[in-house]
């Protein structure tokens, strides 16, 4: 098993060098919240049509994962895989541009967003034929654990959430399920090449303990927070985090001990913290600014009242961009 990520944004020639020309590979998409490329079907004529819309519009095989009936998605909001023509294929070079386009969009406003966004390609090689991909990768997709949920898809099409299980469970536990699967690629956090690969048949099943469950259903919060972070530091031209070695299990442990941080904020100033939006903008604030919480004049403003009597407080993610402003402008003053 090998774990890599590479050090600036990836490159077509990169992604292509991490395959082996011997090896298939395949496009894996997760199009819960929309398809990646247009598609000129009515979803509601059904998987019949929505399948032959896919293969017309990609110009290859697409093959269905087949997940858990009870998971409540309509079909055509599960995922796929597209049978790709080697490491020249024209689509090898569309789907990471498009990868790269979700990325950016999810970090283009940084304070100012939510964090959210779709993530919806990753990239597989192998020689299993595309059903039997298709098959394997359910497997990976059912939920086990002996924590009590309702939950029954693990959504690793999303590669945040693949990057997430890494980081709860280890990476090899994630790869000790693949089988005949030989590499999971993916763009990281920073729009790198990050994979995971294994070299083993065998095939073994993934059970979450309970205290890991309830850390991976964090992965929505780390995800927004980090976006939310890069793309601010975009924005002020600070490359050094992404320019850096950091991969993703770096940037997870920054934000999770921030997030702690902001838990604590929202003790202290309850009213300016009503959603777990909220408590992600100071968490974004304090790994931007370690002193942040014991600024005087960031301490005036969230202890200021509002001017009319009965307004509510200005929550702290409407306060985010006032607060970085004010600190920048301590910086450079």
């Amino acid at each position: 098993m090998t774990t890599s990520s590479t050090s600036s944004v990836a490159t077509l020639a990169q992604l292509q060098a991490t395959f082996d020309s011997a090896t298939s590979i395949y496009v894996l998409v997760d199009p819960m919240q929309g398809e990646p490329i247009p598609l000129f079907v009515d979803a509601a004529d059904g998987l019949t049509a929505v399948q032959a819309a896919r293969e017309a519009a990609w110009g290859r095989q697409v093959t269905a994962v087949p997940l858990d009936p009870r998971v409540p998605l309509t079909e055509a909001q599960q995922p796929y895989v597209v049978t790709l023509q080697g490491a020249d294929d024209e689509w090898l070079a569309d789907t990471l541009e498009i990868a790269q386009a979700e990325r950016h969009a999810s970090q283009a406003d940084g304070l100012a967003s939510d964090g959210a966004g779709v993530h919806r390609i990753s990239w597989l090689q192998t020689s299993l034929f595309g059903e039997d991909v298709a098959a394997a990768v359910a497997q990976m997709l059912r939920v086990n654990t002996s924590a009590w949920t309702d939950a029954r898809y693990m959504r690793l099409a999303d590669r945040r959430v693949f990057s997430w299980l890494r980081y709860v469970v280890g990476d090899a536990r994630v790869a000790a399920q693949f089988g005949r699967l030989r590499r999971w690629v993916y763009l990281d956090a920073c729009g790198r090449l990050a994979q995971l690969t294994h070299a083993d048949d065998g095939v073994e099943q993934l059970t979450l303990k309970a205290e890991e469950w309830k850390f991976f259903m964090r992965g929505e919060r780390m995800h927004a927070t980090a976006a939310r972070w890069l793309g601010e530091l975009a924005l002020s031209g600070d490359h050094v985090l992404c320019e850096s070695s950091h991969q993703d299990r770096e940037i997870y442990a920054q934000v999770a001990t921030a997030l702690g941080r902001a838990e604590w904020a929202a003790q202290r100033w309850p009213t300016r913290f009503v959603r777990a939006r909220d408590q992600d903008a100071w968490a974004v604030l304090s790994l931007l600014h370690a002193d942040i919480e014991h600024d005087t004049r960031v301490r005036a403003v969230l202890q200021a009242r509002p001017e009319e009597e009965g307004e509510p407080d200005e929550t702290m993610h409407t306060l985010s961009v006032t607060l970085r402003a004010l600190m920048l402008k301590g910086i450079h003053s």
